[in-house]
């Protein structure tokens, strides 16, 4: 049976969540980042005899469909629903095994993406960290949500300058950003975007064009990492396959490869 979850659900959803603890940081996350998560993002879970055995959630400020579920009929249930619903979709973000199902079913409705994205989740234990921050880094506030935001476009090969949107601030939470600056430019950054009892994932690695290729990166990623070694978790990231330089930057910090990942972007 599929339903659709309210707030009396939350600790059912957080006790299926945490079987599964890494693959679900996303959804754990959005019980910690916000207070009421239900205001923006909807739970649908899947029942057999009274237990829950499939979770799908769609995250309404990133129009993000992510599934957990080992049934492909579960899967395809999820999709189906949030399609009646009409929930625009811009991203599928999932371990492939749930994933690429997600991808497929959601072709059957003539939703098919722009691009697919095959990544790796990386983990990093602390004893072996390498280190490479130098107290430069700064944690955000909220006066550099802009910025951030900024910084953002010029990644993506937009208008540093168009006007930010209510919703684009919405997505930032200062506390969980590192900053490194230069003459009060964030010149390179990093977040926490996902986070649970035991883990902390980062994401949003971006250092500015005019800036790259100085260690920027491994800098802002090590200051988060060392902060949040001091709050008992492991750390965990994505990187593109395809993108080498990543790869052996994160290696040089002592991340280490233990799953498979998809980034789906729709138009």
């Amino acid at each position: 049976m599929l339903r659709e979850l309210t707030p009396d659900d939350q600790q059912t959803i957080l006790d299926f969540a945490y079987q599964r603890e890494i693959e679900n940081m996303f959804v754990i996350g959005s019980f910690i980042f916000s207070p009421n998560p239900f205001e923006f993002n909807t739970y649908l879970g899947y029942f057999e005899n009274g237990t829950l055995v499939g979770l799908g959630v769609y995250f309404g400020r990133w129009n993000d469909i992510t599934l957990n579920a080992e049934s492909t009929t579960i899967i395809n249930a999820f999709v189906d629903e949030f399609v009646k619903q009409n929930r625009p979709v811009k991203y599928v973000v999932a371990f492939k095994r749930h994933a690429l199902p997600t991808i497929e079913r959601l072709k059957v409705h003539g939703i098919v993406p722009d691009k697919i994205s095959e990544q790796t989740l990386n983990l990093l234990t602390q004893e072996n960290f390498n280190d490479c921050s130098t107290g430069a880094e700064v944690q955000g506030t909220a006066d550099d949500i802009d910025a951030i935001i900024r910084l953002g476009n010029i990644m993506e090969g937009r208008d540093a300058d168009q006007p930010v949107t209510a919703n684009e601030r919405a997505r930032i939470s200062p506390a969980y950003e590192w900053l490194l600056k230069q003459e009060g430019e964030i010149i390179a950054k990093a977040n926490i975007h996902g986070i649970s009892q035991h883990y902390a994932q980062i994401g949003g690695v971006m250092t500015h064009p005019a800036h790259q290729g100085n260690g920027y990166a491994k800098q802002t990623v090590s200051a988060i990492c060392r902060h949040w070694f001091n709050q008992g978790k492991q750390l965990t990231l994505f990187v593109n396959n395809d993108n080498i330089p990543a790869i052996r930057a994160y290696a040089r910090l002592g991340f280490q490869p233990i799953d498979n990942y998809i980034h789906a972007e729709y138009p």
